[in-house]
């Protein structure tokens, strides 16, 4: 597995486990929320996922069926570290790991893999962010 997916992966596990710090202890945020459009249409079940340039924990949203996300920091934080970040894509996918029938490989989801592969870069400011992005 490449660095960027563990990082990816860790930051999805990180947010869904719920590891919250407390409100004293967070570092400065920004709130973030967009659309994304794959191949010019809004996509549902997309894992957006930003990752600070100078380290920290990453930040992660899930589109809905309009293609809106917005990114949770930690199960009760919302938002992204202020700063640079590169951005990432890939799909949701829900199935069952203990279903003895599921495949061994979940489908492909909504993301063509090369689009998994484009790292964009954006900026995080105080207040609120709307960033919308688009793919290719």
């Amino acid at each position: 597995m490449s660095t960027r997916k563990r990082m990816m992966a860790a930051a999805i596990v990180l947010t869904l486990v719920g590891c919250a710090g407390e409100a004293k202890d967070l570092p400065d945020l920004g709130t973030v929320s967009g659309i994304v459009k794959i191949d010019e249409k809004p996509t549902e079940d997309v894992i957006v996922t930003f990752a600070p340039v100078n380290g920290g924990r990453s930040s992660t949203g899930k589109t809905d069926s309009n293609g809106y996300y917005e990114l949770q920091f930690n199960s009760t934080s919302p938002g992204a570290i202020i700063g640079q970040h590169n951005v990432f894509i890939s799909s949701f996918v829900e199935h069952d790991p203990n279903d003895p029938n599921a495949p061994m490989v979940p489908p492909a989801g909504n993301v063509p893999r090369d689009y998994q592969n484009i790292e964009k870069q954006v900026e995080v400011k105080a207040g609120d962010n709307e960033i919308n992005l688009s793919y290719p």
